[in-house]
């Protein structure tokens, strides 16, 4: 019974949001905005996101509590705020330009970005996409989740997906970094979403290394987020086809 009032609150209010949901519908694309794929010139800037300290020993999940979830791990399912791999290469990190493309509109790239609920949790555990560009949400599990966002600029959904291999489409109206997915179902379960207003945006894998190609010439203010260890932001001056190499290292 403890565990039952909560879920069932949680579908309420799935339901009752569903009702008026404005994240069902795209945006209008802004006149005059530049079509997706435009190249605006040829400065990039690549790099590293690394750890600075000893690493924690990752902590384990206890799924326990569902069978569904608990068939589908053969061992320790194993949280994910804190992945550092070899020399200290940081995981789950959203870097974006975060100022210096003032005035320049984009309209978003037609194909979505998939976030699957697998394993009962997330995948992948962080992501990026456009303003307007289409978030395709997937229970590929045998079991109920909900997909409840926390967010500031945007409106907030939760709905709940309680069929094998259904799908759901959603879409974030202004930029923000950074929202986070939950379950309600299940507490362990979290996916972040940088929503960008440009396509200058990348997320770190296993390696740390991100990259960002096509910028013209002008002064960038680049921001790495990562959900347990903050922000970092660094300045740099690009030249028309100049390629910058840059840091950045988050202490422990």
């Amino acid at each position: 019974m403890k565990r039952t009032l909560p879920i069932a609150a949680a579908l309420s209010a799935a339901i009752i949001l569903s009702c008026s949901d404005p994240a069902k519908q795209p945006p209008p694309v802004p006149a005059g905005a530049l079509p997706a794929g435009t190249v605006l010139g040829s400065a990039a800037i690549a790099g590293r996101v690394t750890y600075g300290g000893v690493p924690p020993s990752p902590e384990p999940i206890n799924m326990a509590s569902d069978s569904a979830c608990h068939a589908k791990h053969d061992g320790d399912s194993l949280k994910e705020d804190l992945v550092v791999g070899a020399g200290g290469a940081l995981q789950h990190v959203f870097v974006h330009v975060k100022s210096g493309l003032e005035g320049k509109v984009f309209a978003p790239p037609a194909q979505p970005v998939q976030l699957d609920q697998r394993g009962c949790t997330y995948r992948p555990h962080m992501i990026g996409l456009q303003v307007g560009q289409p978030l395709l949400l997937i229970n590929s599990d045998p079991t109920l989740h909900n997909v409840h966002t926390v967010s500031q600029a945007n409106t907030p959904f939760n709905f709940g997906m309680s069929v094998q291999g259904q799908k759901a489409t959603r879409y974030f109206h202004k930029p923000e970094v950074m929202v986070k997915a939950k379950c309600d179902v299940h507490p362990w379960m979290a996916s972040y979403i940088g929503v960008a207003a440009h396509p200058f945006f990348a997320v770190t894998g296993s390696d740390g290394a991100f990259a960002l190609a096509g910028l013209p010439a002008g002064e960038y203010v680049l921001e790495a987020w990562h959900e347990r260890l903050g922000t970092l932001q660094r300045t740099v001056k690009l030249a028309e086809g100049e390629r910058r190499q840059i840091v950045f290292d988050f202490p422990g």
